[in-house]
């Protein structure tokens, strides 16, 4: 229970699937989320873990829900083809699967770039077959502008 306390404090609903991570002013250090909430507020770690990813995990089911609502609604409205449709739902999910298998705060540079590129070739393929995102609730995965 002290998680929940602590966490809604800070205002965690706030933070959404960001990247949980602080940069210290004074020493340039990067410290995750988690470890920072664990230290102030001498919390587990593992539960503090486990409530992030609790909460990224149903973020990210009602996203795909209504990211699946509004994808059927421009098929619907011959705004995109059900193949187009698929295309988008091909490529969100590959998104999705590099978030997973990280922690949040915890990913690399490697899945960083990884998460950036299939971003990148999303918007070139939208560009290049006449897509527009925006269409989705956004400019692009997650609803904002991620370059």
């Amino acid at each position: 229970m002290l998680v929940v306390a602590a966490l809604s404090v800070i205002g965690v609903g706030a933070m959404g699937s960001a990247t949980y991570a602080l940069e210290d002013s004074a020493t340039g250090e990067k410290t995750s989320m988690v470890d920072k909430l664990v230290s102030k507020f001498n919390l587990d770690k593992t539960e503090v873990e486990a409530f992030f990813k609790e909460e990224r995990a149903a973020h990210d089911v009602e996203r795909s829900e209504k990211m699946a609502e509004k994808l059927a609604a421009a098929v619907k409205d011959s705004t995109i083809t059900q193949e187009q449709s698929d295309y988008i739902t091909k490529a969100m999910a590959e998104i999705d699967a590099l978030r997973s298998e990280s922690t949040p705060g915890e990913e690399n540079d490697t899945t960083r770039d990884a998460m950036k590129e299939k971003r990148e070739a999303l918007r070139d393929w939208a560009d290049e077959n006449d897509v527009e995102l925006k269409v989705l609730g956004g400019k692009g995965h997650r609803g904002g502008n991620q370059n």
